[in-house]
């Protein structure tokens, strides 16, 4: 073969990889990313008004006592009621107008991706902002980014309704506005693109991240410029004092991991014990857990969801240990009351909260004990954070981020990797669920990777084989598999001997090696140059088996055969097919519970 067609062969060939790979469609492209820029930027709007919502409460009720309207001893008693009256109101409108805008938000947005096609109702982004900006002026301990990450989302779903598009484009601008939401509150960009593609989405396809990134971008600048640009948290720079430090990082993850857990426990033990254990209606259930929330809250003001002071005080100043380790437990306590009540607020400023008081009372310790090598508590406190939201969202790449971005601080970069990948790792082996699956699995079906698992492990791959495909018999020459592969749009194909036998698969990765070997070239067979090492299906195998071994593969298609004694071949089924079903039996799924 001329090189000639060797170069056309390989161009083709790339196209076509790029294409399964990316599915690129540049004009198509080019609308999604036109919407994508909507999406961002109602959502950067959404998260200032957000801010304004939560200012306003707390104006309204704590700032009451600085205009004379109580004396002292009233106000700081009044502290209490506050957060009840928040959770009271939350619960009203989300009892007669939208259940889903309850807890901690997140959750009703994976399970809108991976089971209802990216549907939310238009009415959450409006009720989610006033629920969670008065559970949070209020007192209630909570975050501003799991409302507006679900602000988002509704916004992105809104405008994915109006345009009419597809249902993988849907999911992608629900993807959107929750990166951008994310990116808005924290001033953090490039993590809130990490967090919906890591943890709404779990698809890091080119064509579903630029459009994300876009809008995640134009949301931040539109929040930086009416919020701030500062980070977060100022806090001084911080590294490593000695290559010893890196053991009791090491621990500390190991801790942490344990501490999250004890975190996902305690907010879903209460949540259930407000739902079942008390016989009250719906709607009084958050004023009782803002009342607990006060009452905490009356001795430990940190507590209070607007109030940040406590976190800063973890990373830069050197409080008692005593203290560090009751407001550990109050915060997961506050918390766990005023959303497992019913409020509605976000779970990573809280996180961080435990984190940094977890974070500064590890490294108090250390001080204490190896005074000599250990770095200074705020050191700890700023790993801790990464540590304890990594191993409550089971996402380490995302919380690393999300600590660097709310910071501003890379020198302890390595400390904080270690700390997120075991603290994950241990949470992950004590509890499979996340904070935000463990939610989903109990009000809808189980989740992986963004998708439905009962929907993949209950349809088989048998109606799926393609059975009329070209094949490669083990002694076919080099100049004929070349031309197989420049006349098909598959890019991998089966090797089989002469009583069709599966051998091994051939792909262009396979032939590069003597591609351009003139010499060598004319004397292969298929045989000298196919992969033998390849997972094969059988027809019993569900989709989520198909799936999950075309991704240990990194393959877009895989060989099917009787079973794994005979390899007598009977086709193949692609990653296409297997999604294709999948989407249709989730609208089906989707139309059923409406």
């Amino acid at each position: 073969m001329s090189s000639r067609n060797i170069t056309k062969l390989f161009r083709s060939w790339q196209v076509r990889s790029l294409r399964t790979l990316y599915k690129l469609d540049t004009p198509r492209e080019f609308y999604l990313i036109f919407l994508a820029i909507i999406v961002g930027t109602l959502t950067g709007y959404g998260a200032y008004v957000l801010t304004l919502i939560v200012n306003g409460v707390h104006f309204l009720l704590f700032e009451q006592a600085d205009m004379k309207l109580f004396s002292d001893e009233t106000a700081n008693y009044l502290r209490i009621i506050y957060p009840a009256l928040g959770g009271i109101t939350v619960g009203l409108l989300a009892y007669f107008f939208s259940p889903e805008v309850k807890g901690h938000g997140v959750p009703s947005v994976i399970d809108a991706v991976a089971n209802k096609g990216g549907f939310i109702r238009k009415r959450i982004a409006f009720l989610t902002s006033i629920n969670s900006g008065t559970t949070i002026g209020s007192g209630g301990s909570a975050g501003k980014e799991g409302p507006i990450v679900q602000i988002g989302a509704a916004l992105g779903s809104i405008v994915g309704q109006l345009f009419h598009v597809s249902q993988q484009r849907m999911r992608v601008l629900v993807g959107c506005g929750a990166a951008s939401g994310l990116a808005a509150v924290f001033n953090a960009p490039v993590a809130g693109v990490v967090f919906a593609v890591e943890i709404i989405l779990s698809d890091f396809r080119l064509s579903v991240f630029t459009p994300i990134m876009i809008s995640s971008v134009i949301a931040t600048a539109i929040s930086r410029h009416y919020i701030g640009s500062s980070p977060l948290f100022s806090i001084p720079a911080y590294s490593l004092q000695s290559p010893t430090e890196y053991i009791f990082y090491l621990i500390m993850g190991v801790v942490g991991g344990v501490v999250s857990v004890i975190f996902i426990k305690t907010l879903y033990g209460i949540e259930d014990f407000f739902e079942e254990g008390i016989s009250l209606p719906p709607w009084v259930k958050p004023a009782i857990g803002g009342l607990l929330t006060g009452a905490i809250a009356y001795y430990f003001p940190e507590l209070y969801g607007f109030d940040d002071s406590a976190t800063h005080t973890a990373l830069v100043g050197h409080p008692e240990i005593y203290l560090l380790a009751i407001l550990v437990v109050a915060k997961i306590l506050a918390t766990s009351f005023t959303l497992g009540s019913g409020g509605t607020g976000g779970l990573f400023t809280p996180s961080l909260f435990i984190g940094a008081t977890f974070g500064a009372l590890f490294g108090n310790i250390v001080g204490q004990l190896f005074p000599s090598i250990a770095a200074p508590p705020g050191a700890y406190a700023l790993v801790g954070m990464g540590v304890i939201v990594a191993g409550t969202i089971h996402a380490p790449l995302t919380a690393l981020l999300i600590i660097f971005e709310v910071t501003g601080d890379y020198k302890i970069i390595l400390p904080l990797m270690l700390g997120t990948v075991t603290a994950t790792l241990i949470a992950k082996w004590l509890e499979t669920e996340s904070i935000y699956t463990m939610k989903i699995s109990q009000f809808s079906n189980r989740t992986d990777n963004g998708r439905n698992v009962d929907i993949l492990q209950s349809h088989r791959i048998n109606n799926l084989i393609q059975t009329d495909v070209p094949v490669i018999r083990a002694h076919t020459g080099f100049e004929e598999i070349l031309n197989i592969l420049m006349n098909s749009s598959l890019v991998t194909f089966p090797v089989l001997d002469d009583k069709d036998k599966l051998i091994g698969i051939i792909s262009l990765r396979d032939l590069r090696p003597v591609l351009f070997n003139r010499d060598l070239a004319p004397l292969l067979v298929a045989a000298d140059v196919m992969s033998e090492n390849v997972f094969v299906l059988n027809p019993n195998d569900t989709m989520g088996d198909a799936l999950h071994k075309m991704e240990l593969d990194d393959s877009e298609l895989l060989p099917v055969v009787d079973s794994p004694e005979t390899m007598h071949f009977l086709g193949i089924v692609t990653r296409e097919s297997i999604l294709k079903r999948y989407t249709k039996e989730n609208l089906l799924l989707a139309d059923q519970r409406e």
